[in-house]
């Protein structure tokens, strides 16, 4: 059982990664958008642009994580709103959950 401890860390790792990456996206792109929505981005041009640049970022960080759940639930269905991240951080914290159980099970047999 000592062989799969590294295995199963490190996956759990991944995850929180997975999960901060996420978090860190989400309050990216609401400042992005509060910001657009003032004189913020004519005021302070590099501050916006540089905003813009870790959006682009962090986006394509998480597409590939996120094209499920919008295939799932497309925002035109949903009044607009983009439930995806939402939905990715739920299923993540399931995987978590079952990850960890199992490998208690496995550990204590």
């Amino acid at each position: 059982m000592g062989i799969l401890k590294p295995f199963i860390q490190a996956f759990l790792i991944l995850l929180q990664v997975i999960e901060w990456i996420v978090i860190v996206w989400v309050i990216i792109s609401w400042i992005l958008f509060f910001a657009s929505q003032t004189s913020f981005r004519w005021r302070y041009r590099t501050a916006h642009n540089l905003l813009m640049e870790l959006n682009e970022v962090f986006t394509r960080m998480t597409n590939p994580f996120l094209r499920p759940f919008r295939r799932l639930l497309p925002p035109y269905k949903t009044g607009g709103i983009d439930w995806s991240p939402l939905l990715l951080l739920l299923a993540l914290f399931i995987i978590r959950g079952v990850v960890t159980y199992l490998y208690g099970l496995i550990l204590f047999r």
